[in-house]
């Protein structure tokens, strides 16, 4: 399938690069737009506009270092940042917005209780979002 808006949500883990990189490889052939987005999420006792300086500027820094990532692989990752209260009804909300036809999400290897554990975030877009929700797992460090 050809996608033609790739939405790429961005948490500043280990995995982040290598799901840029897939993202510009899936979106190459049809000349995709590659969106990259981290959410800031803001605790319920804050205004949801609450200046988070340290939080911004990492926020900064991570899209910056994906949008150098997507270019050194030949692409272009166009960057946002916001700030909601929950990162998965936000990134839902901004996939529909777009009309993107592929989320594309990285989840860190994790194992809990010795399960692979699914953050809440990758489960709520995976069952929200309108369109394709593809989720890269990291591989398993040995």
């Amino acid at each position: 399938m050809a996608y033609k808006k790739i939405l790429v949500p961005l948490a500043g883990s280990a995995v982040d690069p290598d799901v840029v990189r897939l993202a510009v490889s899936i979106g190459k052939p049809a000349k995709a737009r590659l969106y990259g987005v981290h959410v800031i999420e803001v605790r319920w006792n804050l205004p949801l506009d609450a200046v988070l300086d340290a939080e911004l500027d990492h926020g900064e820094e991570l899209l910056a270092s994906a949008a150098r990532i997507a270019a050194q692989s030949g692409g272009e990752l166009e960057t946002e940042l916001l700030q909601a209260r929950e990162a998965a009804a936000a990134i839902v909300d901004i996939a529909r917005e777009r009309q993107c036809d592929l989320v594309l999400m990285g989840m860190p290897y994790r194992r809990r209780l010795g399960r692979t554990y699914v953050s809440r975030t990758v489960e709520e877009v995976y069952l929200g979002a309108h369109c394709a929700v593809l989720a890269y797992r990291q591989e398993a460090s040995q």
